[in-house]
């Protein structure tokens, strides 16, 4: 078969891309590719591993970052098969039962509903849900006919609603007849779910993608971390003295008050936290303070299966704060798991186990498949990422990207920077004038997005919001905790500018929702102000990642790797937002001096364009002129 899968005409350089996951793959060995948004790496990948798995029976595994992203392989396995005729290739978007779940619908629960709440309500209703008791009647050739194409989640679905069958279980039966499946990273690297999906497919007969492979770093951490609050102590009392369990209650107050002193005694944002002192605190010693942990969990398991015959989420702070000190008291002694307590607003305390492990976690997992594929616009220095991922035996290579240059203007800002403890008065002023010379120079949609939520702030109280007034600009601004309703809400606003008479202003995070996760094809994105560099605060759990990143791999390696790395892929990330074809248009500011040091850590099409200004309003407008 060859190139003749790839289901388009060839750019330029897409025949190398193509060729060298091909060649690579054949080979056995593991391949990383970086190659910018709109490259084409889904389709060219795809065709390119295809006729190898054919061949040899094998499976494609492809993995993406959250479950909204799990349609995009299979779109393209879809014009794939369409474009060449193909008949009995199979694949599929898989959900897990929070999106899979008739029964969850029906009952209409109060309050939001988590994944880990859908597995509870399937367990607890399984023996009579009449969706799980339909599939019974589901006959051979009804299930054949929806493997006789590509499938996405919501086609999966939509037969499942008709035929009024489980989709959490048809999806299952599904596997066993798929070339290709696509789902979140968490069925391949969170321990608790992959042995699951493990025992379903086998991973040793399947070749692994994983896209936007950038986050392995993250999402590994984020498996084994969780965190509580005071707020968590004083929900979970509350729900023991409905049970009236007097010693519970009565260790959720030791508690409470041992956080209260601790909250007084942190000098600065955070402190090591010590769960042998609050063990000894709260319940005399570590074996008693497992107890006292285990009966909160059984009280709060009790109190989800209550809440759900109420017709309400099965939520429990009880038992969420109990499996979080099982967790802990495990993680105990772990080399890489710390332990952080935090000062919030409102005096609150948070209390964090944090997992420093992403080479240890996920470096058994890439020899459990047959290859591995890993691809990301953001993903150099290939090395790098390789050693932090635990990645051995592979072939890497950074593509260009697919924009013609003359779309494109990027400036580095002199002048301007976010370093230090605390952005001051002058420089937010600063910062608000550069910001004020770019929106006058250029009647687009911008987004300002800044290296935290506290210059962002910052910048809001000296003066954004009037500067975007002053230009008949609306601008819509990413809360710290906003909703996942009220995140599309803006969203669509601000796209909505782009074709309207009045342009908008984004002013979000780097790192954030609007930074990482969304699209801005076309107009509804031209322009991106970078207020600083997103380098980690420094803080003692900062300081502790980094330490432990020196311990795993020396002094100089393990500071670049655990605090300046994660900082310029969240950048390249946001300036990624602008781009997502070739016909796309876009002007780039960096503002921040410090981004000069760091131009072999940017996106090529930033370093071939690149200009280095100063940062003053009447510098910035002049540049802008004749962008437009």
């Amino acid at each position: 078969m060859g190139s003749s899968l790839f289901p388009y005409e060839f750019r330029e350089h897409q025949k190398e891309f193509f060729r060298f996951v091909q060649r690579e793959a054949l080979k056995g060995r593991n391949v990383v590719v970086d190659a910018a948004t709109g490259f084409g790496k889904t389709p060219l990948i795809l065709a390119a591993l295809l006729p190898e798995v054919l061949h040899r029976s094998l499976r494609i595994i492809w993995t993406v970052r959250t479950g909204t992203e799990t349609d995009r392989p299979i779109e393209e396995l879809k014009t794939i098969c369409k474009r060449h005729g193909l008949e009995g290739l199979f694949g599929f978007s898989y959900r897990g039962k929070r999106d899979m779940c008739l029964l969850l619908r029906d009952l209409k629960l109060e309050g939001q509903v988590t994944y880990e709440d859908a597995s509870l309500i399937c367990e607890t209703y399984k023996k009579k849900c009449p969706y799980r008791l339909n599939l019974e009647e589901l006959s051979e050739s009804k299930l054949k006919r929806l493997t006789e194409e590509p499938r996405l989640y919501s086609e999966t679905l939509s037969f499942c609603v008709r035929h009024k069958i489980c989709p959490y279980r048809v999806q299952l039966l599904l596997l066993e007849h798929a070339d290709i499946v696509s789902f979140s990273y968490n069925y391949v690297v969170d321990p608790r779910i992959s042995r699951f999906m493990r025992s379903r497919i086998g991973f040793r007969n399947s070749i692994l993608v994983v896209d936007e492979a950038h986050n392995l770093q993250n999402a590994a951490g984020e498996l084994n971390s969780d965190r509580i609050t005071t707020r968590t102590v004083e929900r979970a009392m509350k729900e023991a003295e409905v049970f009236n369990s007097q010693d519970t209650v009565s260790f959720l107050d030791a508690m409470q008050g041992y956080f209260s002193k601790l909250y007084g005694k942190i000098e600065g944002e955070d402190a090591v936290f010590n769960v042998k002192e609050c063990a000894s605190k709260c319940a005399g010693d570590l074996e008693v303070f497992r107890e006292f942990a285990e009966d909160a969990w059984r009280l709060g398991k009790k109190l989800r299966r209550k809440l759900l015959r109420e017709g309400k989420a099965p939520r429990s702070s009880l038992h969420h704060l109990g499996e979080f000190w099982l967790k802990a008291l495990e993680n105990l002694n772990v080399e890489g798991v710390t332990f952080i307590a935090s000062r919030e607003e409102g005096g609150v305390l948070a209390v964090e186990m944090f997992d420093m492990r992403s080479s240890e976690l996920l470096g058994a997992l890439w020899n459990e498949f047959e290859a591995c594929t890993f691809c990301s616009g953001t993903i150099k220095p290939i090395n790098a990422f390789a050693e932090v991922v635990g990645l051995k035996n592979y072939a890497g290579k950074t593509f260009p990207p697919p924009y013609p240059q003359q779309n494109i203007k990027s400036f580095i800002t002199r002048g301007l920077s976010t370093r230090g403890e605390e952005l001051s008065s002058s420089m937010a002023q600063a910062y608000v004038k550069a910001i004020d010379a770019c929106i006058g120079s250029l009647n687009v949609n911008l987004a300002v997005f800044s290296s935290s939520y506290r210059v962002q702030t910052k910048l809001l109280s000296h003066g954004l919001k009037q500067i975007a007034e002053k230009y008949n600009r609306k601008l819509s601004v990413e809360e710290r905790n906003m909703s996942g309703d009220e995140g599309r809400r803006i969203l669509k606003e601000f796209k909505g500018c782009a074709a309207g008479d009045k342009r908008g202003v984004l002013c979000g995070v780097m790192g954030g929702r609007f930074a990482e996760g969304a699209d801005f094809p076309g107009r509804e994105l031209e322009a991106i102000f970078l207020v600083g560099i997103p380098f980690e605060r420094p803080r003692v759990k900062t300081q502790l990642y980094i330490e432990y990143y020196q311990h795993v791999y020396g002094e100089e390696k393990g500071r670049y790797y655990a605090y300046v790395l994660p900082a310029l892929k969240r950048a390249s990330q946001a300036l990624g937002r602008a781009l997502r074809s070739k016909e796309d248009r876009a002007v780039f500011i960096l503002g921040d001096e410090r981004y000069s040091r760091y131009l072999q850590l940017l996106p090529n099409y930033v370093q071939k364009t690149v200009r280095i200004i100063g940062g003053r309003p009447k510098t910035l407008a002049k540049a802008l002129l004749n962008v437009n």
